[in-house]
């Protein structure tokens, strides 16, 4: 199942930009993150053939299905949590039913922990990754400007 697939058959819920693009930090070269949430036909939900998500192969564009995104929510997820706070104009669609779905409704104290870890493990990838944070060029000659007088 692709998403081209949800959007066919009707089954998507919610749908959103997400990242940098929902909050204004973008760059120029920022890719477009989607995130949202669909329902499964009931011959799916119930049968062998259950998907409990759907993503593009760069994991930009990421749809839950309504039961594992509802199993997120509650443990306090902060990536699902996110999608409840998307700001109006970045929502692409919301079905009616989405509206019940309000996040003060799935805050506890298990946030103070999945938010704390989720912080921690963005840290670690961000130290990971071969940027230059972690690899500063040395300051060279030809930066400088040397006028003679």
């Amino acid at each position: 199942m692709t998403i081209a697939d949800l959007r066919q058959r009707g089954l998507i819920l919610f749908e959103a930009i997400s990242g940098s693009r929902a909050y204004g930090t973008n760059l120029p070269h920022s890719d477009t993150d989607l995130k949202g949430v669909f329902i499964l036909p009931e011959a799916e939900f119930y049968g062998l053939t259950y998907v409990p998500q759907v993503a593009n192969d760069t994991n930009d564009e990421v749809f839950y299905e309504l039961r594992r995104f509802v199993g997120l929510l509650l443990k306090s997820n902060p990536t699902v949590l996110e999608l409840l706070g998307t700001p109006a104009d970045c929502v692409v669609y919301r079905h009616p039913l989405f509206e019940a779905f309000r996040a003060e409704d799935f805050l506890s104290k298990l946030c103070r922990q999945s938010f704390a870890e989720y912080a921690v493990a963005q840290i670690r990838k961000a130290r990971g990754l071969n940027k230059k944070i972690n690899h500063p060029e040395p300051p060279s000659a030809s930066r400088c400007w040397i006028f003679a007088t």
